[in-house]
């Protein structure tokens, strides 16, 4: 197979400097013809140059000792660098520098590696799908994607992708097979069928029913069915409304389109990736999404009662102790779910956590969220410092447990009414939260066995905190028990220091 057969725009596309990475597609489109090595792939690092006040790293008008610092210790992308990945690189680096962490002038100037995985298979229908779900599904972020077909019917795919915590390919090379292998898990057996004419057909077909299809995602909303009625709140993602689809009360999330960049459009992303898999009581439901820009929004069920944030902190409101395990049971039951499911939030806070006409509690926001990787362990740090746990502050490998540290905040938010270190700054309390172990100070009065529960769920070492399945045997037992002694001097106490 030569690379002649492949679409005029591969060549207008691939970057001329890089010989070797036209070579390397040529093998692998060579390996896919044997189907046994089908998708064939390659993995390797790439390194995106960043730009300074719009001006490239590699223009004679930029400084030289800038040139030597930013010098590629890795290969850039096969399609070069666009603008895209550079806008997702220089938010990066600028998010880096307003972290306080370097002082500017000695801040990097080089970016941290990608990788760059390109596939070769026969070109089928939804094909980029399934190698989309391949990746994603072991926790790498895909900032960009190339997708090119040959003449004589195979595909070629490339994808620029962010998450993989290592610069060594070789685990991340297991990891795509392993997910290879567990896509081609699904049995296929040979049936036989009549076609309109009569004739004996044998076709190949799953061991799951197979649904009709208009070719189009059923989540995908038309923007014309939605009616917008009051600004419930508005914040630098854009602004959250009140509204109705299809009859229905729906909360309608907007971005703001002359606000977008790299950073928002990749929360929006996951987080329609992650909600539409998602079906629980006590997750706030996913109705559908705006994908066509400049009307990007996601649309859920309306939340009337708000979040618990505003119901504590705002309208001065309290949890007695069988309310306040109600609601943590609720919160437990929908983290449990989405960890099962290998789903990590790494954002759990009270402004999260929503509750509906009825009470019920539900966890929502999921612009962080991420699949756990396949290894177990994640890294980068995301989500809010007062509830955010020291693994995460600290940048270092992380798994669903730094969640638990997070709900542990939570219960005492619950339980005291307060907002986590008062008195100090996020950056103060992630330091001592770090540094000194630090932690909300429990109220004297609080029920032993939810003292307890808290000291366990903000352990400093991750691996002795419980899972969501044991929190919720503990909070079902301390319900049953306030239920049974109507006399005991906990139950119907304000739990809250009001």
């Amino acid at each position: 197979m030569g690379m002649n057969m492949v679409a005029c725009r591969y060549a207008s596309d691939v970057n001329v400097e890089r010989a070797e990475d036209v070579l390397t597609h040529k093998r692998l489109l060579q390996l896919a013809e044997d189907p046994a090595n089908r998708p064939a792939f390659d993995v390797r690092l790439v390194q995106v140059h960043p730009t300074y006040n719009g001006i490239s790293i590699n223009s004679v008008d930029v400084d030289s000792t800038v040139k030597d610092e930013c010098a590629s210790i890795h290969p850039p992308p096969t399609f070069g660098s666009s603008p895209s990945l550079q806008a997702f690189e220089n938010h990066d680096n600028n998010a880096h520098v307003n972290d306080g962490e370097n002082d500017v002038n000695s801040t990097s100037r080089t970016t941290r590696p990608m990788h760059e995985i390109t596939f070769s298979t026969i070109d089928k229908p939804k094909l980029l799908a399934q190698l989309t779900c391949i990746v994603s599904e072991i926790g790498l972020n895909i900032e960009e994607a190339h997708v090119f077909s040959t003449a004589d019917g195979f595909s070629l795919d490339v994808f620029v992708v962010d998450g993989w915590p290592y610069q060594e390919t070789g685990l991340l090379k297991g990891e795509l097979q392993k997910g290879i292998m567990r896509s081609k898990e699904q049995p296929q057996h040979s049936v036989a069928s009549l076609n309109e004419q009569g004739q004996t057909v044998s076709e190949s077909v799953s061991n799951c029913v197979k649904i009709p299809t208009d070719g189009t995602d059923d989540w995908e909303i038309d923007i014309r069915l939605l009616k917008f009625e009051n600004r419930v709140a508005s914040g630098s993602f854009g602004v959250l409304y009140k509204g109705t689809y299809c009859s229905q009360e729906v909360a309608i999330k907007v971005l703001k389109p002359e606000q977008l960049n790299m950073d928002m459009l990749k929360e929006f992303s996951q987080e329609v990736f992650i909600m539409r898999k998602i079906r629980h009581k006590n997750v706030v439901q996913f109705i559908g999404a705006c994908t066509r820009s400049p009307n990007l929004c996601i649309v859920t069920e309306f939340m009337s009662r708000g979040s618990i944030y505003n119901f504590l902190h705002k309208q001065k409101g309290a949890f007695k102790l069988p309310t306040l395990l109600k609601a943590a049971a609720d919160v437990s039951k929908g983290m449990n779910y989405l960890h099962q499911n290998k789903i990590i939030h790494r954002d759990l806070k009270t402004a999260n956590l929503l509750m509906d006409e009825h009470g019920v509690v539900k966890v929502g926001d999921f612009g962080v969220a991420r699949v756990q990787a396949q290894t177990g362990v994640m890294t980068a740090e995301t989500g809010t410092y007062r509830w955010m746990a020291p693994e995460v502050i600290e940048h270092r490998p992380y798994d669903h447990k730094a969640d638990v540290f997070s709900f542990g905040i939570v219960l005492w938010e619950l339980l005291t009414g307060e907002i986590p270190y008062a008195c100090l700054t996020p950056l103060q309390a992630a330091i001592g939260v770090v540094q000194q172990g630090l932690r909300p100070t429990i109220p004297e009065h609080a029920h032993p066995k939810l003292v307890e529960l808290l000291q366990k769920c903000w352990q400093q070492d991750p691996t002795q905190r419980p899972d969501f399945s044991e929190i919720l045997d503990i909070l079902q037992h301390l319900t049953k028990e306030a239920g049974d002694d109507g006399k005991d001097k906990h139950k119907d106490k304000s739990i809250g220091v009001f």
